[in-house]
């Protein structure tokens, strides 16, 4: 009798150890439910940012040391941009290359003109005065912060101002440095603002001009 009651235990021991294996597998969406809820509690902060904006940069022009342009201060000068790839693109950055280190009193003026029938400078979009100052030798990043300033379908003329104070023994600028594009540039000068626009666009086929270029919002 004891015998067989050992066996009856041993038996519903081993039918209740199977059955529990049993409904495991028949239930493992509850039983991993309870293991991701507890890892839940453990996870790290997941932080989430917003995507960065792509910016599309005009042609980089490579930098001619043996090519300038002398003017007079106070003077103008300034080139077109018609680009495809920038037109109805808001304006972010404009970028000049100086070709020396200005002193922290060094200021220029920035002007954005929209463009005309004849290709030049027309009617001045920036209805806030844009000044700056050079700081280093090399490629200058200007931002421009005007939230509705949009490139035309015709482009944009942008026109480097420079005041009357620069070198007061010879009147002579601190120049924008002059650079070779893969493509023809028009630049254009004139001694103030109440001149009229003298063009070059001789020097290499038009490919040498004033070092600026455009970034714009994707």
């Amino acid at each position: 009798m004891n015998f067989k009651k050992k066996y009856i235990v041993i038996g519903l021991s081993f039918f209740l150890k199977y059955n529990s294996h049993a409904q495991e597998k028949n239930n493992p969406i509850s039983i991993k439910t309870n293991v991701d809820s507890t890892k839940s509690i453990i996870l790290e902060e997941v932080k989430i940012t917003a995507k960065k904006i792509a910016a599309i940069e005009t042609e980089k022009p490579s930098r001619k040391k043996h090519y300038s342009f002398l003017t007079k201060a106070p003077t103008q000068i300034g080139m077109i941009f018609n680009e495809e790839q920038i037109v109805g693109k808001k304006l972010n950055y404009i970028s000049i290359y100086f070709d020396k280190k200005y002193t922290q009193f060094y200021t220029f003026q920035i002007l954005l003109y929209t463009v005309g029938n004849d290709s030049l400078p027309s009617k001045l979009i920036n209805k806030r005065e844009l000044a700056f100052s050079a700081n280093h030798e090399g490629w200058n990043k200007f931002p421009i912060q005007i939230n509705d300033l949009i490139i035309p379908k015709e482009g944009i003329a942008v026109v480097v101002n420079f005041f009357d104070k620069s070198n007061m023994a010879t009147g002579e600028t601190d120049r924008i440095a002059m650079g070779k594009y893969i493509e023809k540039r028009r630049f254009f000068v004139r001694p103030t603002s109440q001149n009229n626009w003298i063009i070059f666009n001789s020097f290499q086929e038009g490919r040498i001009g004033p070092m600026i270029r455009l970034s714009v919002d994707e």
